[in-house]
């Protein structure tokens, strides 16, 4: 917050105006810390940069440039006004203006849509901090204006409700209704950023009950698979949690949600919780096979109360990469070329190791693989 006030300062002895603004103000008023700190002001791009010396051109045709000072980087916009959304990811045109009122007015939610000047005082043309006092999500002006010139925000409606534990408006909530089927426009890339969001909140079920109320389950992405019972959801930290979580209630499989297009990461991570949420028992295979974090959502799924980094530190050895023997130790000890049987015989030594029946040690197992290979001839 320093910072940013550092950065309204240099801008208002530069001659402009200069608001810290969105959601910054709003934690504050809530008591807390904010993450994110945005700067709003009528200086061009081009007028914010002769006044720092350290700037990056992050959204420049848009407005936007990124101040660095004291180690932070506060994004700095000019007022502006912003046209549709037709490609359903950033507007179709920007007009620079003069006022903060306007540049307000064009934001998603009163609770958005307050400013912050350098003597802390909150200046709020759509009595955003009333909506605070009412817990209550409501669009500014003309709810039906804002979705139309962006529907992801009919999303994000849903997505503040759980976050900060809010009701949405009766008027703002029926123009979701209304217009729900315009989610369909919006890039899945999108979407997913905000569904990940909902799934690692404090109130994920809150969100999750005004998705299928607002009626945007209907048009989303598999958005009938949201329609489960979330109280008694428990996150992990991650979104992926979420998504097992559906899909565990469901009994559905990670390619009936693959149209989210999550990362290769986020796939395996969700595919092998799944399977370990699905085994009937775990063992010291499963401590081995599975990562801290698998086993871990996996638990929250089922209610399974484990220790796994007890789990972990007991195991012999924690990867494959720990075998005190390698392929090379095979073919010199069997005199046979390399081929799909070292892969095999790995593979058998790993399990025995893991289980306890095996000792990690190189002329053991150099003893073992001896006798279970000739004797396998």
């Amino acid at each position: 917050m320093k910072t940013a006030l550092k950065v309204v300062q240099t801008l208002e002895k530069g001659g402009f105006e200069a608001y810290i603004v969105g959601g910054a103000v709003r934690d504050l008023l809530l008591g807390k810390i904010p993450q994110d700190i945005d700067v709003a002001t009528n200086a061009a791009p081009q007028e914010v940069k002769t006044l720092f010396s350290r700037t990056i051109d992050t959204g420049i045709d848009h407005g936007t440039v990124l101040v660095l000072l004291d180690g932070v980087g506060i994004e700095v916009t000019t007022y502006r006004t912003e046209g549709m959304y037709s490609d359903s990811r950033r507007p179709d045109s920007v007009e620079f203006v003069q006022s903060l009122e306007e540049d307000l007015k064009r934001r998603d939610f009163t609770i958005n849509a307050m400013a912050l000047d350098k003597e802390r005082h909150i200046i709020d043309p759509f009595e955003g901090k009333k909506d605070i006092e009412k817990r209550l999500i409501r669009a500014v002006g003309n709810p039906d204006e804002r979705f139309q010139e962006d529907a992801l925000r009919m999303l994000r409606a849903v997505r503040f409700s759980g976050q900060l534990d809010f009701k949405i408006d009766s008027i703002t909530l029926a123009s979701i209704r209304k217009q729900a089927q315009g989610i369909q426009s919006v890039a899945v890339e999108r979407l997913k950023n905000e569904l990940d969001k909902i799934m690692v909140q404090g109130h994920t079920a809150r969100s999750m009950s005004y998705l299928k109320e607002s009626g945007l389950t209907k048009y989303l992405p598999a958005g009938e698979y949201f329609e489960t019972d979330w109280s008694s959801y428990e996150p992990v930290d991650i979104a992926a949690s979420g998504w097992a979580y559906m899909l565990y209630r469901q009994n559905r499989e990670f390619k009936d949600i693959r149209v989210y297009k999550f990362s290769n990461e986020e796939r395996k991570l969700i595919e092998q919780s799944l399977k370990a949420a699905r085994l009937e028992q775990w063992d010291i295979w499963t401590y081995y096979h599975f990562s801290g974090q698998q086993l871990a959502i996996a638990a929250a799924l089922t209610g399974v109360e484990a220790d796994i980094a007890a789990g972990k530190a007991a195991l012999p050895i924690q990867s494959k990469s720990e075998i005190a023997a390698n392929g090379i130790d095979l073919m010199e000890w069997s005199g046979k070329k390399q081929g799909p049987w070292i892969r095999q015989w790995i593979e058998q030594m790993e399990r025995s190791i893991v289980s306890g029946k095996l000792k990690n040690d190189k002329e053991i197992i150099k003893d073992w693989f001896t006798n279970e290979y000739h004797g396998n001839a």
